[in-house]
């Protein structure tokens, strides 16, 4: 009879209390992002605009930067003190592979400084080359839960992992159909490096030598930077640009992107959902996918 193999055993880090920090955010800190996804429209972009906007997914560099307005090391200390990551036997290193961010309560565009996240492990899926690690966090204060995000990250090379706890990831096909609408969007060569100055200072994103040691030639775009230009493409074309109308996002991250290549976001309306994928149009490859955006309002106007 062959050995049964070792396994990691994750159960001990499920359940435990969240972790809490401080995290806050300014005007500046939303044009700033706004303008790292593509931005163009007002609302997002000056802040004496009379319908001034957070943009419906900056809450996720909270995560990264916590309370700070200066440039961090990455990981930060909000990362480094937030950190529920289990330790998984064999893992080499980790890559962003699912988002899911969902509005409670609205924000306010003035900022604030008064806010906290709080992180606990949501589950771990052992997978036939690693395991996906999921962690949820809940971004509130002393009233009131705002936003509701899980991240999915693939640690590569882990081994024997008893998958436990629960799992916010899904399969999620597009329509057989011709797209509903279609938006493309030619990064910029320094897109990556106007993203960063949102909280995100992953050196794999603008430092030439790092990247080749992770095997890219050139840094690549932020995969959140993907995902809010995708965001961008649905608030245009089926919000009105309204974030009001915003409920949630998820996907998963496909191929990474180059600075300088150009999105192209096919979405289908299936009801409240958009669903939709982005590739990059000039290979040809899937950047994101299994993607929606839950909206409210009714069927857009096409």
């Amino acid at each position: 009879m062959a050995a049964k193999k070792p396994q990691t055993d994750v159960v001990p880090y499920l359940g435990k209390p969240w972790k809490e920090t401080e995290v806050g955010y300014n005007r500046r800190d939303l044009c700033t992002y706004a303008l790292g996804i593509g931005s163009e429209n007002l609302k997002f972009i000056y802040e004496k605009d009379s319908k001034f906007s957070m943009f419906p997914t900056y809450p996720f560099v909270l995560a990264f930067k916590g309370p700070d307005q200066d440039t961090v090391d990455f990981p930060s200390a909000t990362m480094a003190k937030q950190s529920v990551m289990p330790p998984l036997k064999g893992a080499r290193t980790g890559l962003d592979g699912e988002r899911f961010l969902e509005w409670i309560n609205p924000l306010p565009a003035t900022g604030t400084h008064k806010l906290k996240i709080k992180t606990r492990l949501l589950g771990v899926q052992g997978k036939r080359s690693g395991a996906l690690v999921e962690v949820e966090d809940i971004l509130f204060d002393d009233d009131k839960e705002y936003i509701r995000m899980v991240s999915g990250t693939f640690m590569v090379g882990a081994k024997g992992v008893t998958s436990a706890g629960k799992t916010n990831s899904e399969s999620l096909k597009v329509p057989d159909r011709e797209p509903d609408a279609v938006e493309e969007f030619k990064t910029t060569v320094n897109q990556a490096q106007l993203y960063r100055l949102s909280g995100d200072y992953n050196p794999l994103h603008i430092d030439p030598r790092f990247a080749k040691m992770f095997g890219f030639k050139a840094p690549i775009l932020h995969g959140l930077c993907s995902l809010g230009i995708a965001a961008r493409a649905v608030m245009k074309r089926f919000c009105d640009d309204d974030p009001a109308r915003f409920k949630a996002i998820k996907l998963r991250f496909a191929s990474p992107v180059l600075p300088g290549q150009t999105l192209v976001t096919s979405m289908w309306q299936e009801g409240s959902r958009i669903v939709f994928n982005s590739k990059v149009k000039e290979t040809g490859k899937v950047v994101v996918n299994n993607a929606y955006v839950e909206i409210t309002g009714g069927k857009a106007k096409l």
